[in-house]
């Protein structure tokens, strides 16, 4: 069975997708794991661009190809029975492989309000159960192929956000060390409780039992950090303490620097990039990926 670990976050340009495309390369290249990744970020696409370039030539402006998350929202608004099927492309680096759910900019239409309407409160819920576990339902049918799930979301509150949290057995929250970034930390911390909360409420009115279990934050994780000789520069140590003390963040952090940005040009991964800033990138990734494992089992 795979671990599902959703990277959520309110706020972009805080490094999730880095962070997600990161950790999926370590893991299987590093750890031998098998890997698939699901873009759910409808606004950029960013890590199926780093796999996959071509997928995202015209992204928001032509339909993509194939079956997406999208078309299992689109069968339930138009009252169809749900399939899992979506189509996965595989990406090979050296020597390991990785399996990718490209993204779909459709998916910033997705809402409970285009569910069918109807006058019985009971299968109104089962409706709105039934959207909270559309992206589960894809991924039920390929737990047993993966050893990791990961899911990179677009940086806001929505409804596909809350599928992504029902789908994840942990999610954590990408966040550079500064106020402005981490005070969405505790929207998100909120949020995957209000998905709990929902989902235990539904289950008692309709007298459901589902398997469910109560999504997990795992942490913080500190991105794009800033230090001075070889320790978080002040701010930054007092922003982290700060998280640390309203809960969980990784102990391990990822520098900013010329290695992920040079990295994210070549949409290679910083494992692969020369020079003494990239080496030390690579180290933290390196560093957090086995921290990962142990709060993400």
């Amino acid at each position: 069975m795979a671990t599902v670990v959703g990277f959520i976050s309110e706020k972009g340009g805080v490094g999730k997708t880095t962070a997600c495309y990161h950790i999926a390369v370590a893991l299987s290249r590093f750890k031998k794991k098998r890997v698939l990744v699901i873009d759910a970020d409808y606004q950029r696409g960013g890590i199926s661009g780093r796999f996959f370039p071509e997928l995202i030539e015209g992204f928001g402006t032509k339909i993509p190809s194939g079956t997406t998350l999208f078309n299992k929202f689109q069968q339930l608004y138009s009252a169809m029975s749900q399939t899992p099927e979506v189509d996965i492309y595989t990406w090979n680096g050296m020597g390991y492989n990785i399996d990718l759910v490209p993204a779909d900019p459709r998916l910033a239409t997705v809402s409970v309000d285009k569910l069918p309407s109807t006058n019985n409160i009971r299968e109104n819920n089962m409706l709105l159960l039934a959207h909270l576990k559309t992206i589960c339902l894809v991924l039920d049918s390929l737990q047993d192929h993966y050893d990791y799930i990961l899911i990179d979301s677009h940086p806001e509150v929505s409804d596909v956000m809350r599928s992504i949290i029902y789908a994840s057995d942990y999610c954590v929250s990408p966040v550079k060390l500064d106020r402005q970034s981490s005070i969405g930390v505790a929207t998100v911390i909120g949020e995957i409780a209000n998905v709990n909360s929902d989902i235990s409420m539904i289950r008692r009115s309709l007298g459901v039992e589902d398997g469910y279990r109560d999504t997990i934050f795992s942490g913080a994780m500190g991105m794009m950090a800033r230090e001075y000789a070889e320790s978080l520069k002040q701010s930054e140590q007092l922003e982290y303490n700060r998280l640390r003390r309203s809960g969980e963040i990784f102990v391990n952090y990822v520098t900013e620097g010329d290695g992920l940005r040079l990295a994210a040009a070549n949409r290679q991964p910083v494992f692969d990039v020369s020079g003494a800033n990239a080496a030390k990138q690579a180290d933290q990734f390196r560093a957090l990926t086995n921290e990962f494992m142990k709060v993400c089992p």
